[in-house]
């Protein structure tokens, strides 16, 4: 799927929810449990270093959302929407090696999850994957709209607008210079 149909479908999926003013995570999962009729857990927990930042586990009727302990509310606000678009996406399950549950050092996963019925597993690491760039894509977008306006440069010191507007532009064309 081509990155311009998935911000499109994505645009589609976020107009379909009801997010809240102010923005409650809490609120985000029960309408998509509610769609799914699926109970969703969110659980925090401590992942290695080399692991990802966040782990969707899905059992014959539980969608559990894991996301990392030792980090700040905002990151795992971030990580958590992101686990909840896989589940807005319908993404199928990781392959082998592909973002499985299990790390050096053992298994992540909670001892009263048996991994007899664990349906499937989508670890957070491989951002080139259609199926992981349209989670970001569903969090980045989610996150931009239930935070508010943009940054007011008319309260920014003299120079920072102007170097605001520069950067602005600078990123709206990929990085690319133009004169």
């Amino acid at each position: 799927m081509k990155r311009r149909h998935i911000r499109r479908k994505c645009g589609d999926l976020i107009q379909s929810l009801e997010l809240t003013a102010p923005f409650s995570v809490e609120d985000l999962c029960r309408q998509i449990a509610e769609r799914r009729q699926r109970t969703i857990r969110l659980a925090p927990l401590a992942f290695p270093a080399s692991g990802p930042a966040g782990l969707l586990v899905s059992t014959a009727s539980v969608d559990y959302v894991f996301y990392e302990a030792h980090t700040t509310v905002t990151h795992q606000t971030h990580v958590i929407v992101h686990e909840l678009g896989h589940l807005v996406w319908n993404h199928a399950h990781a392959g082998p090696g592909e973002g499985g549950g299990s790390y050096e050092g053992g298994s992540l996963l909670p001892k009263d999850i048996d991994p007899v019925l664990i349906e499937h597993m989508l670890g957070r690491t491989q951002y080139s994957r259609p199926e992981e760039y349209a989670a970001e894509y569903f969090a980045t977008q989610v996150l931009r709209l239930v935070s508010g306006p943009p940054f007011d440069t008319a309260a920014a010191p003299p120079g920072v607008s102007a170097l605001d507007t520069r950067l602005g532009r600078s990123l709206q064309h990929g990085g690319a210079h133009q004169r």
